[in-house]
């Protein structure tokens, strides 16, 4: 079962990379939302797939910027808590797939249930910065 969940994962990875991004320029600004968040081998790392969008800077890329990442799910009344990261590598002002792996704090495993996500980042470029932030909500582990 690990194996087929293992193998789902990186082909839905390879899918959304490969997957071109929309041509259509946005409003400028950055953003990130959450599709799925999937359970990995380790259960105590969830990887969250979905979008970003930032810029459009001029060249498509930021000068440097991170997108804090975490998420917290109810566990027998204990509360497990996970950290993460993304970094976004193109700010053209289209969207952007991303997958990022979320492990716990404490080593103790996520499970197939309800949980939040939330976000909290930056980017910045030749025209400046953004900022966004995710209030936490509610994803389904899967």
């Amino acid at each position: 079962m690990r194996r087929i969940a293992t193998t789902l994962m990186l082909v839905l990875s390879l899918v959304l990379v490969l997957t071109p991004a929309a041509t259509a320029t946005a409003d400028a600004g950055l953003t990130v939302g959450a599709r799925w968040a999937l359970l990995s081998d380790a259960p105590t790392t969830v990887v969250l797939v979905g979008q970003y969008r930032c810029g459009p800077f001029p060249d498509g890329v930021p000068d440097r910027g991170v997108i804090d990442l975490s998420v917290e799910q109810r566990v027998n009344g204990a509360t497990r808590r996970g950290i993460g990261y993304l970094t976004p590598t193109v700010c053209d002002g289209s969207p952007q797939w991303f997958a990022a792996g979320v492990s716990t704090v404490d080593g103790n495993p996520y499970r197939r249930a309800a949980a939040t996500w939330s976000a909290s980042g930056y980017v910045e470029g030749p025209d400046g910065l953004q900022h966004t932030s995710v209030p936490p909500t509610t994803i389904q582990i899967r």
